[in-house]
């Protein structure tokens, strides 16, 4: 029976050596000859594989920021390693400085394959969120239609991509997954029994998962040797919808608690985020129930139709996350009010001790309420939302 689940990612993080270019081609070179048998050993067993991508510990450890001229040229020549190799997707990790923060929207111009982030260091510190909003709004305006935000985000303590680092000097290696159709495929079952949608979930995900599971720790045995001991750190189960996945608001509405967005929500994402957390399998990252506008179908006609606001992802965040993820906001907003937002993430993030991100696209020359689509096939249509 061919899997419910798809592989969204197989990641291999990596550390990078400071200032040594060539030594980072041999890195990279083993890291992508690493995903590409994995993928194979995948696909072989019936799984879709959607991407795979390797993540480097925060770029300012192999990168010196200082000079920037000579740092945009060292991602110049990464770059063109990456496209040699056939890498689609590299995060460089975050950006923990000020003078590294000022260098990622020239990075991300570079092209579609390197992302990065910048790390909130805490929840009242109003100069890194104006710094975080002052790079959203580069960005936007130095990539076409804005869409180099997919490749950043202001991050909150959080794995995930294009989030997500590497920490040690040895690599190791994830997979997360793409669980939409788990969802569509055990809630409408429980009949609205919430308490039996929870352990229909819990079932279906473990079901699931074990094969995958085993799948991954035979590759961490059979590639240790080659790679100086590939450590497995498990396996990202997160509801994180993608392409023409299941829309989760149909999975939400079959528990009869009413449409997306009205009351009940948070109680659904809530009973999801509770069911992942129970899993008797090796999690790692995430894990958890992601909300993003523009990628999935459901979610995207519901914030063109108005069913729910900027605010209300923020409420629902507290139960599950991501936070404020692929969130189209209008082109001219101010500096000062997407600064603003970024702090009420952080404050949500610090209070609770949640990852949370916030990854927002300014749309150039777009209001609040207008339609909006994107050249990237990632992203579905939709409508920018108001920053009230």
């Amino acid at each position: 029976m061919k899997p419910l689940l798809k592989v969204r990612t197989v990641t291999l993080g990596l550390s990078l050596l400071p200032n040594q270019p060539d030594a980072w081609d041999l890195e990279l070179a083993r890291a992508a000859a690493f995903v590409s048998s994995a993928r194979r050993r995948l696909e072989d067993a019936g799984y879709e594989v959607q991407t795979t991508r390797i993540s480097s510990q925060s770029f300012e450890s192999w990168v010196d920021v200082s000079d920037a001229t000579a740092a945009l040229e060292a991602f110049r020549r990464l770059d063109a390693t990456l496209l040699r190799l056939g890498v689609g997707l590299f995060n460089a990790g975050p950006a923990t400085s000020p003078e590294g923060l000022a260098l990622v929207p020239q990075i991300v111009a570079l092209g579609p394959r390197i992302s990065a982030s910048g790390a909130m260091p805490g929840p009242l510190d109003r100069a890194a969120a104006s710094r975080l909003a002052d790079a959203i709004l580069t960005i936007s305006q130095t990539t076409g239609g804005g869409e180099g935000n997919f490749q950043f985000c202001a991050s909150f303590n959080t794995p995930f991509f294009p989030a997500s680092y590497h920490e040690g000097a040895s690599p190791s290696f994830a997979i997360g997954c793409e669980t939409s159709e788990l969802l569509a495929h055990a809630m409408p079952r429980a009949g609205g029994d919430l308490p039996r949608a929870k352990a229909l979930l819990v079932d279906t995900f473990t079901d699931q998962l074990l094969p995958l599971q085993a799948i991954a720790r035979q590759l961490s045995q059979a590639h240790a040797p080659a790679a100086h001991g590939l450590q497995y750190d498990g396996i990202d189960a997160s509801v994180a919808p993608m392409g023409d996945a299941s829309p989760l608001t149909g999975s939400f509405e079959s528990l009869g608690l009413g449409s997306f967005g009205q009351s009940g929500t948070l109680a659904a994402a809530a009973l999801v985020t509770g069911a992942l957390k129970e899993l008797p399998v090796d999690t790692c990252g995430y894990c958890g129930l992601m909300l993003p506008p523009l990628e999935d179908a459901g979610l995207a006609r519901g914030a063109a139709d108005g069913a729910y606001r900027i605010h209300d992802l923020l409420a629902y965040s507290a139960v599950c996350g991501l936070g404020l993820d692929t969130v189209p906001v209008p082109g001219d907003v101010p500096k000062a009010k997407l600064a603003a937002l970024l702090l009420d993430v952080a404050a949500l993030a610090f209070r609770l001790n949640k990852p949370l991100t916030a990854r927002l696209f300014p749309v150039p020359g777009k209001a609040a309420g207008d339609a909006v689509e994107f050249e990237n096939p990632h992203l579905c249509s939709s409508a920018v939302f108001d920053v009230p």
